[in-house]
């Protein structure tokens, strides 16, 4: 099956690329390169450097590629950049992938995967978070997702395009083996940021929030592993090849790790002890973040393998340790 990847060169559509390519089927890489790394692609992929909203580029990739599926990744992704330019994040993540929308009409194709996000929830008034649970995001870029996310019924209403949107939890580690991981400009994630301060890449690190209402108070977040991620696209994209209609889907692990929880392990797998400077909560950060995965496991038999939060950290700090400088490090 070709399969288009937009977003194809970020942390999480490389992974996704990287393992469609060993499962035999062929994905075609669309990434404007603002935040991906064409590093992160195996050299026989074919790239094409562009936006979804560029319809001439999509005309020529549809009619020359012949798509048959699209996996969808590409968007802005960081909470607080989105509570100060929230037109920025709706333009990006709502209002340009229409373009792409109306080209897989015109080309009669079908099935979409789409890259959500839990930020559609807001402040949950339930834990571990259902799939019906109210939706009240507390960021623009939440509300993007959930936005995108009603933008597919509609479409799937008017045109027959069926979608899987997964919810993602937090992404996160590296692959088991070092070679690949998280290199973002500017790093917002806490996981490489308190590996970056263990690597003395910076001279503290801030933990923002610590009267929340969690066990420690601090952020209680819901941690996947990016192997189990990618992994869980698969049945997700079978199930659409075989008649699949819309439909929305937590992929998480039902387990939360409070952000004191993460800095102790990180220290514990780096064996450095960082400097943590406590500081106010960060806009648009919701309290306590944990799916209930139920949906998804019993539907489609999968499960995570390597998101306990100790796999996660160590694959992580492999891959920052050898690549200090991220993708820069690899050629």
């Amino acid at each position: 099956m070709n399969i288009l990847v937009t977003g194809g060169a970020g942390y999480i559509g490389s992974h996704m690329v990287r393992m469609l390519v060993g499962r035999g089927q062929t994905p075609i890489v669309l990434d404007s390169l603002e935040y991906g790394h064409k590093q992160a692609i195996p050299e026989a992929v074919p790239f094409i450097v562009g936006n979804v909203k560029d319809k001439e580029t999509l005309d020529q990739i549809f009619s020359k590629r012949n798509i048959e599926a699209f996996i969808h990744f590409a968007g802005y992704l960081m909470v607080e950049e989105s509570v100060r330019e929230p037109i920025k994040y709706m333009k990006n993540n709502v209002i340009y992938p229409v373009t792409l929308l109306n080209v897989m009409r015109d080309f009669k194709v079908d099935k979409i995967i789409f890259s959500s996000s839990a930020a559609v929830y807001g402040n949950p008034k339930k834990v571990p978070i259902p799939e019906d649970h109210p939706k009240n995001p507390t960021s623009p870029y939440g509300l993007s997702k959930w936005c995108f996310e009603e933008l597919l019924r509609v479409f799937n209403h008017d045109t027959g395009i069926r979608s899987i949107s997964l919810r993602y939890f937090n992404a996160c580690g590296g692959a088991l083996d070092g070679s690949h991981g998280e290199d973002h400009h500017p790093e917002t994630h806490i996981i490489p940021v308190a590996i970056r301060t263990a690597l003395g890449k910076q001279k503290e690190f801030f933990l923002f929030g610590t009267d929340y209402p969690t066990r420690d108070g601090s952020c209680l977040r819901d941690y996947i592993h990016i192997e189990d991620l990618a992994e869980a696209h698969l049945p997700g994209l079978d199930a659409l090849t075989n008649g699949h209609q819309t439909d929305v889907y937590n992929v998480a692990t039902g387990k939360g790790t409070t952000n004191k929880e993460v800095v102790a392990e990180v220290k514990k797998a780096t064996g450095i002890d960082f400097m943590v400077k406590e500081t106010g909560p960060r806009a648009g950060d919701p309290h306590s973040l944990v799916a209930d995965p139920t949906k998804y496991k019993k539907e489609f038999g999968w499960k995570p393998k390597y998101s306990d939060i100790s796999t996660v950290v160590s694959s992580a700090w492999k891959w920052h340790k050898n690549h200090p400088n991220g993708y820069a490090d690899r050629y």
